[in-house]
Order: structure tokens, then C-alpha cells, then sequence
């Protein structure tokens, strides 16, 4: 009989086996003694799989984050390393450690998951679902010369060690935005500092000693040399155009420059033409409610009074799929299992980005799968879960 349980540091070759067989097959394999030989970025999170025995037949790893919901910290479960080899595949082993994976996340107390999938269709049909959109503007360097006379912060490269001096401009630039994700100093360390292959760039501006903004990229060859720049944040406009100034200087090296951006961003109104601007929209990462009693409890609310009945539907985690009575008093909330008629009806993907704020009550009803009952529960649910900006802020 199949168990989920911990992969032991012993096997740690075996586990990277078949992750890089998974998303890298067309590479050299690579092997690995222990734990300390892997790179940074694979040393994250712990290690989950499906056995038969001694056998491991399929492969997870969890992250333990915290990340903003409307303006408050939450507990947050990544999933990531979903991998099976093929002779293991279409056995249903998916199914088996993403249930048990969501079991084990209540057990936490995580009530929130968030993946980046290979398929949004596949995560889909186990609750997560679609959050965000993340923005991706390249042109050349010189596009970005306007900002050449930003009377300016100094320019220079941080380390490792500068991380508490990072995490406040972090901090800033996710204001307001949803599934921010708060770095902690292993995080800055092994996946900031440290990648993959190599290292990437890490630059920050300063003014009158004080960190405002930083950048972080790497150089890429490819048909012409890239500057990806994966960051590029700051405390205000002002650190903001210094840090596309920064990026203009490297003219001479470089033939594009590629930000990762927010779909917001100003650049289309600073650029002197800006149909010299490509600008890409991709969907963003996938959010789900582990736990539907403890999440709808936990969020902070508007400043309104109102009870409302909830029918959810939840196909994987039997403990979501009933009826709560949501109570909310002065932004304070209660959830409670009820046997009583449902004022409203939705999904289990619905839910959840009504939860973060990517869905309006209006869109959730457009194009998700809410149901109500009357225009007052409708009015209510509008107080209740206004639209946010949704941002997944870290790869994992």
C-alpha cells in the first residue's frame, strides 16, 4: 500500500534524479552526496513523497512561508518538485500526494497553498486556481536613457549579508498586493544570492546612506546578450528611476533589457516612445484554501456587519466540501459548519480567489462558478471580498 511520508537526506541523489528527469531531461544528470553539495535554491523546503515500500514513486517539496492577504500576514504552504517517473505515471500517484499533501498543510495550520504549474488545467481539477497576472516589459537599453538625469543615489553591489537592509524595500513594493510573500534570511540567501548555474546580480541605490531600492538580474546569451532583470524594486519614484537609470548604463554590454514587472507598470508614460516597449502579460501563480474554516475565520474584514451562509464545493479535501455560516462583526469573522439553506454557492477554486481579491464578487459570477441567492448576499459578498492586486512575488 502507497504511504506519503519524508524522503531522507540518504536519498537525496535519488530525489534530484528524478526532478531533473521530470523538468530537465534534456540535461546531464547531475549527482549528489548529501544535502550541502546541492545548490542553493534545492537546499529550500522539505522533501515529500509517495513509496511503495522502500520504494520512491513520486516526489514533492513544501515551503512554510508567510505572505499578505489584504494587508495581513498569513501562514502560506508552496508546493513545488511535483515530479513522477514514467514508469510510475497514470497510477494515480499525483492524486494520492496532493491530497495527502493538503492534509498535511491543515495539520500545520496552513490554510493557504500556492504553486506555479506546468498545467493549469491539471492543478485546477485538485482547487488550486489562477491568481494574478505578472507583466514582462524588454526593449533596449537606450529606451531607457530618459532617466539618465535622475539626480541621484549612489550605485553599488550587496551581498548576502545586506539582506535586512533589502527586506524593507521588499516589503514596500508589495503594499496592498496579495500573496507577497515575506523573505526570510535563508530565502535571501540561497535563492536571492544564490542560483542555480550561477549567481545572479545584486545592486542596490542609496541615498544619504540609506538603501532605497536594488536590483536583482543576470546577463544571458543568447542571440544577442539579455540583461533578465527577475527585481527591481523601490521605496519611491524617485529610487525608481535611479534603479532604470542603473539598467540604461549597461548599454555597452547588453543588447535588451527584460523586467519582470507588475501589469501596472509606468514605464509605457516615462519612455519617450513607448511603442519601442514589448510588453508580454502571463498568467500568474495558482492559490488555494486548505482549509476553508480556519481561512474565512482568519482574514480580516471591511469594517461591516452581516452573516452569511456558504455551500462549498471541494472534491479533494472532504473537510471543505459542506456548509459554513460566516459571521463578520466590526472586521472580525467566525466560520462555522451550519446545516442550514446556503445563501451562496461556489467552488473550491472560486472561493479562493474571492479569498485573495483576483476575482470580483461581479467576475466570480461571470466567469467563476458563484452562485447567490438574493441581491442583498450579493451586496454583502461585495463588502466582504473587494478586488486586490494579486501577486504570487516569488518563484519556488
Amino acid at each position: 500500500m502507497p504511504t506519503y511520508r519524508a524522503v531522507p537526506d540518504d536519498r537525496i541523489d535519488e530525489f534530484r534524479g528524478i526532478l531533473q528527469y521530470a523538468f530537465r531531461p534534456d540535461e546531464a544528470p547531475e549527482h549528489y552526496d548529501s544535502v550541502e553539495e546541492l545548490p542553493g535554491p534545492a537546499r529550500l523546503g522539505v522533501r515529500r513523497g509517495i513509496f511503495d515500500g522502500d520504494d520512491l514513486l513520486c516526489t514533492a517539496v513544501h515551503h512554510w512561508f508567510t505572505a499578505t492577504v489584504r494587508d495581513a500576514d498569513h501562514p502560506l504552504a508552496g508546493l513545488s518538485g511535483v515530479a513522477t517517473p514514467p514508469e510510475n505515471r497514470h497510477r494515480g500517484l499525483v492524486a494520492d500526494l496532493l491530497r495527502e499533501s493538503l492534509v498535511e498543510y491543515r495539520d500545520e495550520g496552513y490554510y493557504l497553498s500556492a504553486l506555479w504549474p506546468f498545467a493549469y488545467a491539471f492543478y485546477r481539477r485538485y482547487g488550486w486556481a489562477r491568481a494574478g497576472t505578472t507583466a514582462t516589459v524588454e526593449c533596449d537599453p537606450e529606451v531607457l536613457s530618459f532617466a539618465a538625469d535622475a539626480d541621484g543615489g549612489r550605485f553599488r553591489e550587496l551581498g548576502p549579508d545586506d539582506f535586512e537592509r533589502l527586506n524593507p524595500v521588499l516589503d514596500a513594493a508589495g503594499e496592498g498586493v496579495s500573496l507577497w510573500i515575506r523573505r526570510t534570511e535563508e530565502w535571501w540567501r540561497n535563492r536571492v544570492f544564490e542560483g542555480w548555474e550561477q549567481d545572479p546580480y545584486v545592486y542596490g541605490v542609496e541615498r544619504e546612506g540609506e538603501l532605497r531600492g536594488y536590483v536583482v538580474y543576470e546577463v544571458e546569451n543568447d542571440d544577442g546578450r539579455t540583461m533578465r532583470v527577475r527585481e527591481c524594486n523601490a521605496l519611491d519614484h524617485e529610487a525608481s528611476l535611479d534603479l532604470l537609470r542603473f539598467l540604461s548604463y549597461h548599454d555597452s554590454q547588453v543588447e535588451r533589457v527584460r523586467i519582470r514587472s507588475r501589469p501596472d507598470t509606468l514605464l509605457f508614460d516615462l519612455v519617450d516612445d513607448p511603442r519601442a516597449l514589448d510588453y508580454e502579460l502571463t498568467p500568474g501563480g495558482m492559490v488555494r484554501i486548505v482549509d476553508v474554516e480556519a481561512a474565512l475565520a482568519a482574514l480580516d474584514y471591511p469594517e461591516v456587519e452581516g452573516r452569511l451562509v456558504l455551500s462549498v464545493a471541494d472534491p479533494v479535501a472532504d473537510w471543505n466540501d459542506d456548509t459554513f455560516a460566516l459571521d463578520v462583526r466590526a472586521g472580525e469573522a467566525t466560520c462555522t459548519r451550519v446545516d442550514e439553506p446556503a445563501d451562496a454557492n461556489v467552488s473550491i477554486t472560486t472561493l479562493s480567489q474571492l479569498f485573495v481579491g483576483h476575482f470580483s464578487v461581479e467576475r466570480a459570477t461571470l466567469v467563476g462558478d458563484l452562485t447567490v441567492e438574493s441581491e442583498s448576499t450579493e451586496a454583502l459578498l461585495d463588502e466582504l471580498f473587494p478586488p486586490r492586486e494579486v501577486c504570487l512575488s516569488e518563484g519556488f
